[in-house]
């Protein structure tokens, strides 16, 4: 009950710092009958492949020790024994290479040694409680269905051909050997199948539970949303500390400034050009809203020319940093601006113009 009280507490909002914490700690969807089923189709791939060859290599070895038998040591078996073997090591390499395969495409490539190990810390820390809850009853039980649906499939395909094993008795040693790879064969494909639709709904099985833990109550996404952001209060005085830093910064800067240009009434920005400072005009103070208010407040009082060109003042306001020079493309407009204000000034009369060409 407490479970699916939490569960209902949770909002539809996925916390994506919690899915990246999740996937950096190796906590992931994983589909583990998809990973079984590949380690079963690469080891039914490789025994196909090395049906005849694992058949002879068998005979052989059957022959050889029959012929072997009344004398001792069994040196010369060894490299019978060997070629036999050959079969089933590449159908176990098959299936673990492919197992391996799936495993590390569910994981992203990611792969973390230390959840390999044994961990005595997750059993004393209240795992064991888990073992009785629902999550892990309904995994039992879906576990119990698997294993008979897979094992009823394997029995209908091979039902009809277990008649047809006394028939063998009298038939030579490769072909008793066919005879039983035939029917295996045959079953491999219909569990195959059958796996494979378990292992479908498996791994939508382990998504859903992912979104679903992923998932926040309304007190999880405040406590996360102050540790991404900040706590609101301290953010309030760090905007107030920035406000007061910027106004300190204005009120040196735009007495200094050739211009203060506006756009017209929320954005402002002072220009000053220097030919012994800087090669182009720079950006010395910008501000929008109250601190442009600002602006133009000190330009009046120390009889800074406040010129009003909406398209230059929101471009500069936008491309240039505080002390960055005014780009390429605004030079004949900051050069008029400028003549303009030493022309109505008579202070460095026609500096600007003939700088910026």
């Amino acid at each position: 009950m407490a479970e699916s009280s939490e569960a209902d507490d949770k909002t539809n909002q996925i916390s994506e710092r919690r899915v990246r914490q999740a996937y950096d700690e190796g906590q992931m969807p994983v589909g583990r009958d998809a990973i079984a089923l590949a380690g079963m189709v690469g080891g039914t791939l490789a025994l196909v492949s090395s049906a005849a060859p694992f058949t002879d290599a068998l005979v052989r070895l059957v022959q050889n020790t029959l012929t072997a038998a009344p004398t001792t040591p069994y040196a010369t078996l060894w490299d019978s024994v060997a070629k036999a073997l050959v079969g089933p090591a590449q159908v176990c390499a098959a299936g673990a290479l492919l197992a391996a395969s799936a495993t590390l495409a569910q994981t992203r490539g990611g792969f973390w040694p230390e959840l390999a190990l044994p961990d005595v810390s997750r059993m004393t820390q209240g795992k064991l409680s888990r073992l009785f809850t629902r999550e892990f009853l309904i995994d039992l039980g879906l576990a119990a269905l698997k294993v008979a649906a897979v094992g009823w499939v394997a029995y209908l395909a091979l039902r009809d051909e277990f008649m047809t094993l006394p028939k063998l008795l009298d038939a030579p040693a490769a072909a008793q050997v066919g005879a039983i790879f035939e029917p295996l064969g045959k079953a491999a494909v219909k569990v195959l199948t059958v796996m494979a639709v378990l292992a479908g709904a498996d791994l939508a099985v382990a998504h859903l539970r992912f979104r679903s833990k992923m998932k926040m109550t309304p007190e999880e996404a405040k406590r996360e949303y102050k540790e991404e952001e900040g706590d609101p209060l301290m953010r309030m005085r760090r905007k107030k500390r920035s406000r007061e830093l910027a106004k300190g910064r204005v009120a040196v800067e735009v007495p200094r400034a050739d211009a203060v240009l506006v756009n017209p009434t929320h954005v402002a920005v002072a220009i000053r050009y220097r030919r012994d400072e800087s090669r182009a005009p720079k950006v010395i103070a910008k501000g929008k809203g109250q601190l442009a208010e600002i602006m133009r407040d000190l330009a009046r009082a120390n009889g800074i020319p406040i010129v009003e060109d909406i398209a230059l003042t929101r471009l500069l306001y936008r491309r240039v940093k505080v002390g960055g020079q005014v780009p390429a493309e605004t030079y004949k407009a900051v050069a008029a601006v400028l003549a303009f204000v030493y022309r109505v000034t008579g202070r460095l009369q026609g500096q600007a113009a003939g700088a910026l060409r």
